[in-house]
């Protein structure tokens, strides 16, 4: 492993400063960084160690659920807020690698990586969540769509830091659901990793507001919205839900690779397309319950 100075901030703006530095890289969980660092993908000078930075916290104001940057995937987890009102991110992050590595990685820093096949990107990208981004000019709110700018890079400029990420408290009649393939049950990477979000209105049959995102199918995390355009101001029926998912799966841009097909990828998008929507369906109707 490559020798690097170490430093600890215990302030956002004091690591942004040493983030200005020439060869500086900021330190998260390290789940990934410190796989790459003894790979010698990367060769930091400086690594800048977060962990001392208050932004590991779960807080609802006003409407808005904010999720500091450095909060475990084992917090989130562990949040009733998270649980409650965005079931959809609790279920991804149950899927985040091995108890050990939820203990670890931090949601700031998988959607730093901005790996096409992030587990926490759909979810998110279904609630519309903002990214709090801090640097040497203030700070900034980003959408998370206009977040991931390509694979494995975002729109975080030199000096800056992801400081918290955002999701209004959804509507009333709002179901979700996050479904997720890969090559084993437990520990995999995304092959395919599906999140849908529908809000009914108050005849518990018309589409007021529809998100559908998928992850590992295209360069980055994306939604898909010609499929929502199939739902959106529709009342919402099981044929309904097989036209969209099938508009999904049309406008994904999978590649072949060791773990899966372009061709299994787009077909495996389309079966958990419907099966998140008609799960999110039920959801909002109250025929089901977040998480079961």
């Amino acid at each position: 492993m490559p020798s690097f100075e170490y430093s600890t901030p215990t302030t956002v703006d004091q690591a942004i400063a040493l983030l200005n530095q020439s060869g500086a890289s900021a330190l998260a969980g390290g789940t990934d960084l410190l796989i790459h660092l003894r790979a010698g993908i990367v060769a930091p000078k400086q690594l800048v160690d977060l962990s001392a930075l208050d932004l590991n916290y779960v807080r609802k104001d006003d409407g808005i659920i904010r999720i500091g940057a450095m909060t475990t995937f084992a917090e989130i987890l562990d949040s009733d807020v998270v649980r409650r009102d965005l079931p959809c991110l609790a279920e991804s992050a149950a899927e985040i690698g091995a108890v050990q590595t939820r203990n670890m990685a931090t949601l700031g820093g998988n959607l730093c990586s901005a790996v096409p096949s992030a587990d926490s990107a759909p979810p998110l990208l279904v609630y519309d969540a903002r990214v709090k981004i801090a640097g040497s000019d203030g700070e900034r709110l980003v959408p998370l769509e206009q977040f991931f700018v390509g694979p494995k890079k975002n729109a975080l400029k030199p000096g800056e830091l992801l400081i918290e990420i955002q999701a209004s408290v959804p509507l009333p009649r709002t179901g979700a659901r996050f479904l997720k393939l890969g090559r084993r049950k437990a520990m995999s990477l995304a092959v395919v990793n599906v999140a849908a979000r529908l809000t009914l209105g108050q005849d518990h049959r018309r589409v007021e507001n529809v998100r559908i995102a998928l992850g590992a199918v295209a360069p980055t995390p994306r939604r898909a919205k010609r499929a929502e355009s199939v739902l959106q101001g529709s009342d919402v029926s099981e044929s309904l839900i097989d036209r969209a998912a099938r508009a999904a799966a049309d406008e994904i841009a999978p590649i072949s690779d060791l773990r899966a097909t372009a061709t299994f990828r787009r077909e495996s998008s389309r079966v958990l397309v419907k099966r998140a929507l008609t799960h999110a369906w039920q959801m909002a109707t109250g025929e089901t319950k977040p998480n079961d």
